[in-house]
Order: structure tokens, then sequence, then C-alpha cells
């Protein structure tokens, strides 16, 4: 009788905790979609190599939000409120307007992002394309415009 009641008691326990698990995991799917990252690239600017890296959190909601910085090799650097983000599959497309910034005539502009998650790790096949604007220009899904920037370090995740 009593193995009978310890029994009872370690499959009481063993499925609670599957219910415990099974209702964090649906809590968890059901987050709202977003890209995350920190990566560095190399474009070429004017015939010159420019060391590039941003670091972004951009997340589809109501209303979307996020922030992205970017700095490079020659010391320019930005800020971006995001406030428009789609994500579709494994691509994200995210923008905002930059609010500060080591160029005065950069801030008031917005800023497009489209980015591809390769997989884990960054380097082995993320992508980054970005374009400056001088007015709002969403975010609806689209093919990169040009040539997107392949990441050569860290990583970026859509998800």
């Amino acid at each position: 009788m009593m193995k009978h009641k310890i029994a009872s008691l370690c499959v009481l326990g063993l499925v609670t905790g599957l219910l415990i698990l099974a209702g964090a995991g649906l809590s968890l799917s059901a987050s709202p979609p977003k890209a995350t990252g920190g990566v560095g690239f190399t474009t070429v600017e004017d015939g010159e190599e420019v060391q590039r890296r941003i670091e972004f959190n951009a997340h589809e909601g109501d209303p979307d939000w996020g922030n992205l910085n970017y700095r490079d090799a020659n010391g320019d650097w930005f800020r971006v409120d995001i406030q428009c983000v789609t994500v579709v599959g494994k691509r994200a497309f995210f923008s905002g307007p930059i609010t500060s910034g080591s160029q005065d005539e950069w801030v008031g502009q917005w800023l497009l992002v489209i980015v591809f998650d390769g997989g884990t790790p960054g380097r082995k096949g993320d992508l980054v394309w970005g374009e400056m604007f001088p007015d709002d220009p969403g975010c609806k899904p689209q093919s990169f415009p040009d040539k997107p920037w392949p990441v050569e370090s860290g990583n970026l995740v859509v998800h």
C-alpha cells in the first residue's frame, strides 16, 4: 500500500512538472517576433574598406519598438529609435529615425535595415544591409536592394 502511494505521488509530481514545462513552452512560443544581434561587417566607401559594427534589438508589437547603435572604424556613430519592424522567416526589416550621431546631418534621417539569419555562428551566412532615407521608408518585406554585407564577427538572430 505504501509503495502504491509513493508511486502515485511520483507520477503526480512528474505530470505536474510536465504541465508546468508545457505551459512555459506555450508562453515562450507566443512571444512576438524579433531580431537581435551585435555584428561586424566591412563595406567599401570611395575605394576604401571601412569596418562597421551594429548592435540592435527590434521587436514586433503594438507598437513596434527597439534600438540600434552603429559605429565604424572612422569614429562615426549614431543611434536609431526603431519604430517599424517586420519579421518574415529568417529575415527582419526594421526602420526608425536617427536620434543622435557624430554627424549633425544624420540626425532626423531614417535608417532602414534588412538582416538575414543564416544560422549560428554569424560568420556562416548572416547578412546585413542598411540605407539612410530623408523620410520614413517603412519596413515592408523586400529583397535586398543592393548586395548585402556578410557578417564577419558576432551573430544576429531572427526569432
